[in-house]
């Protein structure tokens, strides 16, 4: 009867552990199933965050419009460059953006007057028909950016770095407030006269020598020694 018992208790233990073993394979089907739509469902949430950053980034720039100061706006205006969101039109009038760093993005038609963009990094920057008039360009890179019909009058100029960038149709450059230490080698389509102006208020055609790099610091205290 011992015996008995014992078999009955060995089936049923089968089955337990068979059932289980079918609960298992049952989610793990169901699991492999829905892997489709759990990927589109992270997806998703991922663009919704994506587009909830955007317009949160763009509240700081839109709100600090007009007003002295960062306000918030450098991380903002980075932020929304890594999302490959386009910022033409944006307007930074007057906004204090030293350091910024922007390579590659779209600023077509952006107000940037009297804007500080000290050593800013806007290499390869679509910068079309921007006004960048009075604008503190000192140390900022803007080598194989595009600068079409772009208003550059007034703006501080010196130690910035203009090699490769495209300079057809640049406007205001006669009334540049400095062009010392310009790093012009390579610009494409500079206006006639362009060049030569600015060669004789102190820009340089030669890159830096290897054997003796010279600093935006360097420049910084020659220019202040001559003036």
């Amino acid at each position: 009867m011992n015996s008995g018992f014992a078999y009955d208790i060995a089936i049923v233990a089968n089955i337990i552990k068979i059932a289980e073993a079918l609960v298992f394979l049952w989610g793990a089907r169901q699991l492999w199933l829905g892997r489709g739509e759990r990927r589109q469902a992270e997806q998703k949430a991922a663009e919704i965050a994506r587009k909830a950053a955007n317009y949160q980034a763009w509240q700081v720039v839109n709100t600090a419009q007009g007003k002295g100061g960062s306000g918030g706006r450098i991380d903002a205006l980075q932020d929304l460059v890594r999302n490959e969101v386009s910022l033409a039109g944006v307007q930074l009038d007057g906004a204090w953006l030293e350091g910024l760093v922007l390579p590659g993005a779209d600023m077509r038609l952006a107000s940037l007057k009297h804007a500080n963009l000290r050593g800013a990094d806007l290499r390869n920057v679509n910068l079309e028909q921007a006004d960048l008039t009075g604008a503190d360009l000192t140390g900022a890179n803007l080598s194989h950016s595009r600068l079409t019909n772009a208003q550059v009058r007034g703006a501080v100029a010196m130690t910035t770095d203009f090699r490769g960038a495209d300079l057809t149709g640049l406007r205001g450059w006669d009334g540049l407030a400095s062009a010392s230490y310009v790093l012009l080698e390579g610009a494409r389509h500079p206006p006639r006269g362009f060049i030569e102006w600015a060669l004789e208020h102190g820009a340089a055609l030669d890159e830096p020598s290897a054997a003796e790099p010279v600093e935006p610091e360097q420049r910084f205290s020659q220019e202040w020694r001559g003036a």
